[in-house]
């Protein structure tokens, strides 16, 4: 069975409604974290991958030293409204050298990136917003997610076609690298799927039974 076919049997068929998804690109596998975002938004003191901009030592015209660094903690993956704040500054100008610290703000409540999958070409499928509601598993970022790639593979010129490529693309593009369900005694390895454990947004992987 696909990953198609065990999301829509776990949620019905409502599950794979349209959704956007735009981009192409060369083979690209991508660790995906139980938040539903890629182990590249999760900054490194969590277990992830996150770049920072390079650090700022120069001269400044009076002769003052200038240093300019950035600081994160936590997991950027999720796009976020217009007019959110992304960062805030600590600066101090009186001080020699000059310094100013940009600290991004996490857009995702996760803490700890838990790799469970791993997906070829994510584009920005895997950057789905945290609901407010988080009650409904089918708006879980990683089910979101799937929605829109497999909506983006539908639309393709081969699944105009061959009906039966785009479901096979994405077996192909997704796969599962850690799939049991979070609960200490429970071994269940089918149909599990991320879901919000509580109203700050912390995921877990569980089976049908605790979810």
């Amino acid at each position: 069975m696909g990953v198609l076919d065990d999301l829509t049997r776990s949620f019905g068929p409502e599950a794979l409604e349209p959704t956007t998804g735009v981009g192409t690109g060369p083979h690209n596998w991508q660790l995906l974290c139980t938040c539903g975002h890629l182990r590249r938004y999760h900054s490194e003191d969590i277990g992830g991958a996150f770049v920072l901009a390079s650090p700022i030592d120069k001269t400044l015209g009076d002769g003052r030293q200038f240093s300019y660094r950035q600081r994160f903690t936590g997991c950027r993956g999720a796009m976020v409204s217009r007019g959110v704040p992304t960062a805030r500054e600590e600066n101090d100008t009186a001080g020699d050298p000059v310094t100013r610290i940009e600290i991004l703000l996490p857009t995702c409540p996760c803490t700890k990136f838990r790799e469970v999958a791993k997906v070829d070409r994510p584009n920005r499928y895997f950057n789905q917003r945290v609901p407010d509601k988080k009650d409904d598993p089918l708006r879980h970022p990683m089910t979101v997610g799937l929605r829109a790639m497999s909506t983006f593979l539908s639309r393709r010129r081969r699944a105009l076609s061959d009906p039966s490529w785009a479901a096979a693309e994405a077996d192909r593009r997704f796969e599962w690298t850690h799939r049991r369900c979070a609960l200490s005694k429970c071994e269940e390895t089918d149909d599990v799927w991320a879901v919000f454990i509580n109203s700050d947004g912390d995921s877990e992987l569980r089976c049908s039974k605790h979810r």
